[in-house]
């Protein structure tokens, strides 16, 4: 009794997960479009009623053309109104269908894009740690695959819905005239259901236990394809393996897919004849009852069209309810972005009007799953438009330093205070609005320079002139007449045919005027002169020195030369404050710093030797 009850428990829960999915469907569907939505469920409401119909007329017209309607009067009349009520219902039926097609065309359009853009609007909220998470980049992936899944779901909500419709119309008539009928079509028809939902279940699980694979699969095809790594392929014959690894990944993919798709196919396809000999087995019924006397002509094609009808209308709701179920999970998943919870969140309400003092308090932080500490305890402040340049090896924590100032990860201990306030009290929007930042791994996109530079700073009113004061300070204003067309310059051949190809310093270079023609009241640079040459970093430097008097910036810089700008040096080791002071100061310490410095200036020396040397 217990199992029973269990069973029954279950089997209302699902019933109801099946109703709340079909409701956030139609929900959906509505704020997409209302009108298309009215459409499409009154043609799925309209069209099985208008096959009822149909059904009952073609039995009056058999009847007539049979001499079983009554006596010979009126019998034209009647013929042609019944023929004519037909030709209405058929017309009626394909402008319906017309309607239909043109509104779920649309439709679908208007909800992929929305599907599309409300995940996109969930990445971009989500905390940097997620991108380190392969789990993220596969919930991700899934996500995306969903969302274009899942615009079908309306079409087979409203399919349900007019199957529905169908079944309890055409079961009515035939329960009603011959019970039997109705009854064995719907047994007939639920093994097969019955089966393909437990398949599409499977295939569905499988799909998700293959995305990472699928990841795989995609990145191989990016590699062998993009401009970036177009002269590795070539030069180191790279390709071959790609294609071969992607072969790999397709084939164990492919033969796991094929498996349950084959199983699938036998046992529906034994299934689903059931129906088909029931339809057969009522018309050898009904065809006796004709010559029986005990119906007519046209009852052998009422009821032989409102059994194909009901299989139709079983086997509709069936597929349709099966394609919920799946775009269920499928929501289920789209919908579990929302699960990733960062640890940064945005509760401050004070307004950052201005960078001033900066400081830095005991912090600590590890990377998630990296299990070891990128900041180990990190003390030091930045007076009020003071210049402070971070020194350190590769892993030293310089890079993440600027990443806590930014809020992309918040310390796991310590604080980080602006103008003595801890950062999280401002909102992050004031936080941010107030800072500047080049990055070490920071790209370019393929669009024009105004959009590259205008992306970091879409309000500007002047924005054409600043776009071109910011190239020339960073020693790139002749990108600007290379083509002729300016501002509307393609940095990148990927959608235009008059785009020009970067060097990588180039692409330095515009990404530091990027970084410029953001408003900002603190400059955070990390390592903005790895890519150029000895001229071009001596300007950019001049240009930065002027632009950044009395402004408060932390910059790092693995080119000791380049410390110059700053008026403090702090050195950072194994995630730790080691040394903090002026160049000159460290300098006479002979310390750390010290012991770097001295290790370029001998490259610099050797270099100096060789070129003597060669010149005798």
């Amino acid at each position: 009794m217990s199992r029973i009850i269990v069973k029954l428990r279950k089997g209302i829960m699902g019933i109801q997960k099946l109703l709340s999915t079909i409701r956030w469907c139609l929900t959906f569907s509505w704020s997409a479009s209302k009108l298309y939505t009215i459409v499409r469920i009154t043609g799925g409401v309209s069209l099985p009623l208008i096959a009822v119909l149909m059904a009952f007329v073609s039995r009056e017209v058999i009847n007539i053309l049979a001499n079983q309607g009554g006596g010979e009067a009126g019998y034209g009349v009647v013929l042609l109104v019944m023929l004519a009520l037909l030709l209405a219902c058929a017309f009626a039926r394909l402008g319906m269908q017309r309607a239909m097609e043109y509104c779920q065309a649309m439709h679908e359009d208007i909800l992929s894009g929305k599907l599309s853009t409300v995940l996109t609007e969930r990445v971009l909220s989500a905390d940097l740690e997620y991108f380190d998470d392969p789990s993220y980049h596969d919930k991700i992936a899934a996500a995306d695959t969903d969302s274009h899944a899942i615009t079908y779901i309306t079409w087979n909500a409203m399919s349900a819905i007019s199957a529905v419709i169908a079944f309890i119309g055409v079961f009515a008539v035939l329960a009603q005239a011959r019970p039997l009928y109705g009854f064995v079509m719907l047994v007939a028809a639920l093994p097969s259901s019955v089966i393909a939902a437990r398949y599409t279940k499977l295939l569905y699980m499988l799909s998700l236990d293959q995305i990472n694979g699928i990841r795989r699969m995609g990145y191989c095809r990016f590699v062998t394809t993009a401009r970036v790594y177009a002269q590795d392929m070539r030069l180191f014959g790279a390709g071959g393996i790609l294609v071969e690894r992607y072969r790999g990944i397709w084939q164990q993919l492919f033969e796991k897919r094929r498996s349950t798709s084959r199983k699938r196919a036998i046992l529906t396809g034994v299934l689903e004849c059931l129906p088909e000999v029931t339809v057969a087995l009522i018309g050898v019924d009904i065809a006796f009852s004709v010559l029986g006397g005990s119906a007519t002509v046209g009852d052998y094609s009422l009821y032989i069209s409102l059994a194909a009808q009901l299989w139709a209308a079983i086997s509709t709701l069936s597929s349709s309810i099966m394609q919920i179920y799946d775009n269920k999970m499928k929501i289920a998943n789209y919908e579990s972005i929302k699960d990733f919870e960062g640890r940064v969140h945005d509760l401050g309400s004070e307004q950052l009007e201005r960078v001033g003092e900066i400081e830095f308090e005991n912090v600590r932080f590890a990377y998630p799953g990296s299990g070891k500490n990128a900041l180990d305890g990190v003390d030091f402040m930045l007076r009020d438009g003071e210049k402070v340049a971070l020194v350190g090896l590769n892993g030293s924590g310089k890079t993440t330093l600027i990443k806590l100032l930014l809020r992309m990860y918040d310390p796991d201990s310590g604080t980080v205070r602006i103008n003595g306030k801890d950062i999280r009290e401002y909102s992050l929007v004031s936080l941010r609005s107030n800072f500047s930042a080049y990055f070490q791994d920071m790209h370019n996109y393929s669009f024009t320079l105004r959009e590259n530079l205008c992306i970091a700073d879409s309000g500007r009113k002047d924005a054409d002139a600043m776009a071109v004061d910011v190239l020339e300070a960073a020693t790139c204003s002749d990108l600007l007449v290379r083509t002729g067309e300016g501002l509307d310059t393609s940095i990148s051949k990927l959608f235009s045919d008059t785009g020009i190809e970067l060097s990588g310093g180039q692409h330095q270079k515009v990404a530091i005027a990027r970084t410029l023609y953001r408003r900002h009241t603190s400059l955070l640079l990390d390592e903005p002169s790895s890519n150029l040459d000895p001229e071009s970093e001596h300007e950019i430097f001049k240009s930065l020195r002027q632009r950044t008097e009395g402004m408060t910036t932390l910059f790092t810089s693995h080119r000791l030369s380049n410390v110059s700008l700053a008026d403090r040096v702090v050195v950072l080791e194994s995630g730790k404050v080691i040394e903090d002071g002026t160049q000159e100061e460290l300098l006479q310490l002979g310390g750390r710093y010290a012991e770097l410095f001295r290790l370029q200036q001998e490259k610099y020396l050797i270099y100096e030797e060789t070129g003597s040397k060669n010149k005798e």
